[in-house]
Order: C-alpha cells, then structure tokens, then sequence
C-alpha cells in the first residue's frame, strides 16, 4: 500500500497542535502510521507479526441475531472486554479482530481500552450476505462505499486500529455477492455459480479452470468486479485515515487463482486474507499464495474447535443425522488437547512463514517463505448462539412433533437449528480435514464461559491458552489469571481493603463533626455487624450485589463498574461501606431536634428551681405556704 498511494496526514486543530504553537509543551517525533512494504507490515517502524484473536464475546444467552446484535464494544458493557483484554495481552496476543458493531453509538471507549492494553485492533465492516448489502447497480455498490470510508473516518485518530476488513467472506457463493456482480444487467459474466462437480464453475473438488475452458472467462470477469469493488473501498477508505484495508475471503474457489489473475485490480488492498481450515497444517496455502502475489498474506481465522464428536466417524457419502447430544454416553467429549495440538502446530508454521524476520525485507513473489504477516486464532471465546444458523441443520428439530430424519441436512445434529442461546449444543457440519471429521461451531474458544448472572460470564481456560501463552510469551500457567463467578462478584462487591489516606479522610471529617454526631455515627455503625464481618460479606451486608449493567451504569476504557452494589437505604460506597448524604443529613436534624429538646429540658429545670426559690423567699417571710391566688400575683 505504501508503493501504491503516498501517506496523507489528517491536520486536526486539537488543543495539543495550538499548544504546540504557543510554545507550551515540547514537540516530538510521531510514530509512523502502520504500512506494508513488500511484504512486510510495519507497526511503529519495525517489522510486525500478528499474533491476533478472533473476538467475538457474546455472553450465555445472547445471539447475534438480536439487540445489541453482537456490539458489546460500547461503554455499556465495557465489563465484558475489561474482563477479556487484560487476559488476551496475557496470553502474549497483540491485536484481535472483531466482526462487526453499530454504526450508530460510538466505541472510541473500546478502541482506548484495547490501546490501554497494549494491543491493536482490526475492525470489519459489516455487510453480512448480499441480500443485507446488495451490489447489483454501481448507485448500490457506491452507498456501501462511502458508508465505510464514513466509519473509517469518524475513528481516524485513534492509533490502535490499524486494519479494516471490508465484510467479511465476500467471495463465498453462501453470501451472493459473486452472483449479483455476474448477473449485472449492463454486461452480465454468465458466471455459473454452481459446484464444478454439478457442471458449475465454483471448485469444490476439482482444479482451477484453464485457458480456453468454459468457466476461464466468465470466472476472470465475476472476480475482476469484486476486485475492483474491494480496491474502490479501500482506496475510499484511504483517503479518510492512514490504516490497512483487507477484505477477509474464505480460503475457498482456488483463491490463489483468483489473486493471480486479478491482483492488478486491486492495488489499494493492503494484504491478501483467508480463513483457512485445513487440519493441523495449511498444506500449499503459502506456496500457491506466494506464486500468486507480491503482497502479504494476512490468516483472519485459523484453528479448530475443543469438541471431540463421533457424528464425524460416519464417511462424507453418509447423510443420516447424529442424535448424540452433549453429557450422553455416545463416546464424544471436549478435546482441548487436539485442540491446542493443532493450533500450536500451525501458529509455529505462520511463524516460520513470516514476513517479519530480517531477511524478509527482499522477499518478492515465488519467495519460499516470508510469506505471512501473521494470523487470528479462532476464537476467544465460546460462542452458544451459533447453533441457531448451523450450517447443517433439521427442520423441524428433533423435539418438535413433526421431526422426521428425512428433512435434515447431511450430518447434522438433530437439535439443530438451536435458538436456545443458554443450551451448549453441537450444531456444526462435516469437515474431512477436522481432528474428529466434524466442526462443532460453538466449540471454537479458547475459553468456556460459565453464566454468573444476567450478561456476566467468567472464563475457563482451555489447554490452548496456556500452550499458546508458552509459545508466545514462555510463560506458563497462573491460576491468578481466570477468577471464578463467586471471585468475580467478590472483586467488584466486597468493601475495598482499608488505606491510611481513607482514615485520614475519616477522621478530616470527624473532625468537622459536634463530638456527639460523631458518637452517635459511632455507636450506630457499630449496631450494624463487626466490621470484620462486613469487610468479608458482598457490599458489607448492607445491600445487594447487582449484576445488571443496565442499573450498575456506564463503565469507562479503563474501569468496570458491572457488577456493582444496590445499597439498602442509608448506606452509599462502592461497596455500601459508607453512610450516605441522606443518613448525615437525618443524624444532623437528629442532632438539632435533640438540642432542642436538651435546652427546653434544661429551661423547664430553671423554670422548675426559680419557682421553688420564689416559694421559699415568701415562706420564709410569712410563715405559710404560698396559696395559688397570691402566687398569682407575682
């Protein structure tokens, strides 16, 4: 990208440029923006790998396919990824990439959070399939540009996010992106969208088409369209803010092909993308890629999932369904070993295919390594709301009245499709090149979230964090690192530890206070509980330990507020450990009516003395009793 399109840098009059003028604070040297030359990405001018995750974290009993419709990247939920990046920069990570979020709220709270961290970002516009976001007409296809060099724009200056990738598998025939660009009404390709192996040009089984064959043409002039519908966005994109452009593909069709025929259409994207899953090695990906393009690749998703299922043992040609379900006793089980086994063994193969080791700087086309700017593992976290759109699936399910095995796909799951967002089902499909043979789509994460209230999960790591914090930090395991629901909730609940500036607040401000106020808050606060008892229980006893972000509020880049204390009345804090305004203001009117009371006690008594002296004034000067109509008279 930096061959093809001169740096622009964005003049922002921010309050640190007029500083700046007037002499105030010092200049210095700005850090490079990230660029790719040759084959290496440069990240504050050195040569960079990622080493990236897939994030994605929908809580227990959430899905995507309903509100916030997977953005949990906005302040409101800033303790789900307060929970997660501290942990992702722990494993030894150093970007993750999320899928998609709403164009209408901000996230700059997010991206701070991931810079705060240590770590950078690659963000997807969403486009979803083709029906969501049509290319048909050129009118169509401008809209979706200038909405995404409108979104790369609005987050500019914040560092952190260096990548954006333009949808997400754009060439896969399941989206219709490849068949409304071919049947375009101006100049259709005639571009037959069905497998090679059904007499189509898509290549499920056989080779790449050659010179002179039918499908040569048609499939040069579909893919030159979404080529140079890709470049016009990233060039778009390009002129708003100095970051990468990608367009992540599916490891499908014979991409290498595609790129080799059609790379000169695209001299705004930055790095060519796949999603690869071929077993526990890419196999020629590299060699194909390398032989096809100049520019880098760039793995969006790789790895395989932590479930073991014998709905795999059955061969490719067998469509009966699977009724084994999770817990039975039908011999399938969660596999974090072959999970962490085969991730290990691919991150070391990107890792020996990188382009950021010295040598790589002369790496040009056909090169034998230095390939790859790195990879996202798949993925951080289990997610429970896939099994709703499995790609193999029964309909109706199987505990629907009228299931019948005959309408369910190829070795599908007979739960599947599972709306049920709280079930952790096994919907996935048959995949050869997988451990077990079959793709258990919930079961990608590196954790397992465990549902401690409302949308607050706590993880459990699975083998493949601890084997791949070792291989890219050299550290090893810390139980410190995963806190159960109770440890959570606890964290955020209990009275924070007493410090000496607090007791030296305390006692400012009882200082301030009639020494009586101060007993009576005393002798109150004791009729409580023991405080060693309160500092052990959630919110000191004294209320309840919330777990709705909705009422804990809005938390911030660096600082979770959810869980959060629901004080009883009276009491304020964090933790409910402290009196509230309203407590201070009753014991001050309890203190002015006590007063009140104390002086007209104290009058009565001087009212009650000055009468009995009277009375013995005149006793004494006439010998009787004072009657009631002479005492009248004084």
């Amino acid at each position: 990208l930096a061959e093809v399109v001169p740096s622009m840098w964005m003049c922002q009059q921010t309050l640190a440029r007029c500083l700046l003028i007037i002499g105030v604070l010092t200049p210095v040297t700005a850090s490079p923006s990230p660029h790719i030359v040759g084959r290496q990405l440069f990240v504050d001018g050195k040569p960079f790998e990622v080493r990236g995750i897939c994030y994605s974290p929908v809580p227990v009993n959430d899905s995507v396919y309903f509100a916030p419709y997977g953005d949990y990247f906005t302040a409101e939920y800033s303790f789900i990824w307060m929970r997660d990046l501290p942990r992702i920069k722990a494993m030894g990570a150093n970007m993750i990439r999320i899928y998609s979020w709403s164009l209408d709220v901000d996230h700059s709270e997010f991206i701070d959070a991931v810079e705060a961290h240590g770590l950078y970002l690659m963000a997807t516009y969403y486009l979803g399939d083709a029906s969501e976001s049509p290319v048909s007409t050129q009118e169509q296809r401008d809209k979706l540009i200038s909405g995404f060099a409108d979104e790369v724009e609005k987050y500019a200056q914040h560092k952190a996010l260096i990548i954006w990738s333009f949808g997400n598998e754009l060439n896969g025939v399941w989206n219709g992106y490849l068949q409304q660009l071919s049947r375009s009404q101006v100049d259709p390709c005639a571009w037959d969208e069905r497998y090679d192996d059904k007499g189509g040009c898509w290549i499920h089984s056989g080779r790449a088409p050659r010179p002179g064959e039918p499908c040569y043409e048609s499939t040069f002039c579909v893919y030159k369209r979404l080529f140079q519908f890709i470049n016009a966005a990233a060039a778009a994109a390009s002129a708003k803010a100095e970051v990468l452009v990608v367009s992540a593909f599916a490891d499908v069709d014979a991409l290498y092909d595609k790129v080799a025929r059609c790379d000169d259409f695209a001299p705004y994207v930055a790095a060519w993308t796949a999603q690869v899953y071929r077993g526990n090695t890419f196999g020629d990906f590299f060699e194909r890629m390398s032989n096809s393009t100049s520019k880098p690749v760039l793995l969006t998703e790789y790895g395989v999932d932590a479930y073991h299922d014998v709905c795999g043992d059955a061969k490719e040609d067998n469509s009966a369904p699977c009724y084994n379900m999770l817990g039975d006793s039908s011999q399938s089980y969660e596999d974090g070993h072959a999970q962490a086994d085969f991730a290990g063994k691919l991150t070391t193969e990107i890792q020996s295919q990188s382009s950021a080791l010295e040598h790589c700087s002369k790496a040009v086309r056909g090169s034998k390594d230095c390939t790859c700017m790195g990879g996202f593992l798949m993925s951080w976290v289990d997610e429970f709301w896939k099994g709703a759109r499995s790609q193999a699936g029964c309909d109706p399910t199987y505990f629907e009245p009228k299931f019948s095995p005959a309408t369910c796909d190829a070795h599908a799951h007979v739960t599947c499709g599972n709306w049920n967002a709280s079930d952790h089902d096994l919907c996935g499909y048959w995949l050869e090149s997988a451990p077990d043979h079959y793709v258990n789509e919930e079961w990608f994460g590196i954790t397992s979230p465990t549902r401690c209230g409302d949308k607050i999960n706590s993880l459990r790591s699975r083998q493949i964090y601890w084997s791949m914090r070792k291989l890219w930090t050299g550290k090893g395991y810390d139980s410190s690192l995963f806190p159960s629901c109770q440890e959570m909730l606890d964290e955020q609940c209990l009275p924070p530890a007493p410090e000496q500036k607090d007791r030296g607040q305390r006692r400012k401000l009882s200082s301030a206070l009639p020494s009586l106020l101060e007993s009576a808050l005393e002798l109150l606060a004791s009729a409580f509980g023991d405080s060693a008892v309160q500092a052990s229980l959630q919110c000191a006893g004294r209320g309840t330990c919330t777990t709705n972000h909705k009422e804990c509020g809005h938390g911030g880049f660096n600082v979770s507020v959810t869980p959060c204390c629901t004080c009883d009345f009276g009491f304020a804090g964090s933790a409910c450990e402290q009196f509230d305004a309203r407590t201070y203001i009753a014991f001050g009117a309890s203190y002015a009516l006590l007063f009140l009371l104390v002086l007209i006690m104290l009058l009565g008594i001087f009212t009650h003395i000055k009468r009995f002296m009277q009375e013995r004034k005149l006793r004494h000067m006439y010998g009787r009793p004072l009657t009631a109509a002479f005492s009248g008279h004084y």
